[in-house]
């Protein structure tokens, strides 16, 4: 008779949706900062343009904030269509619970996966950890 492994056991010490809110306003958080930062390098000259020279040009740093943040710019160089942000906010509410249960490699593979851009992933790693691990306990 062989025994199958079973997974960890783990609860929430808040709600869910609790969680899921802050997961999701800390990711909030994190795309308006950064996202203030690209306005202001747009507002400066020292964004990539893409294929058009004019875009970004006379804009007040509010237009370029919003048109960086919105997520849908028609210069490629500002459409990310919201896909970090979807990415980061499941890193958020994942981290906590492969930290908690010891899946450590679980998350060391992930950005192994994503080594050209690991640096950018370090900052919802630690906002998991510091912040958002205190909701999970193990049973």
């Amino acid at each position: 008779m062989t025994v199958q492994p079973s997974l960890p056991v783990w609860k929430l010490t808040t709600p869910l949706w609790c969680y899921l809110l802050q997961c999701f306003i800390a990711t909030l958080l994190l795309r308006i900062i950064f996202f203030g930062f690209r306005a202001l390098a747009v507002v400066r000259g020292d964004f990539p343009d893409g294929d058009n020279r004019d875009f970004g040009k006379d804009w007040t740093f509010t237009h370029a904030f919003w048109e960086c943040f919105k997520g849908f710019s028609p210069n490629k160089a500002h459409a990310d269509l919201w896909l970090n942000a979807l990415i980061g906010f499941a890193e958020l509410a994942a981290y906590p619970v492969l930290l908690k249960t010891g899946f450590l490699t679980t998350i060391g593979a992930w950005l192994a996966l994503k080594t050209g851009r690991w640096m950018e992933r370090l900052e919802g790693f630690a906002i998991a950890y510091f912040w958002l691990v205190r909701y999970v306990q193990p049973k």
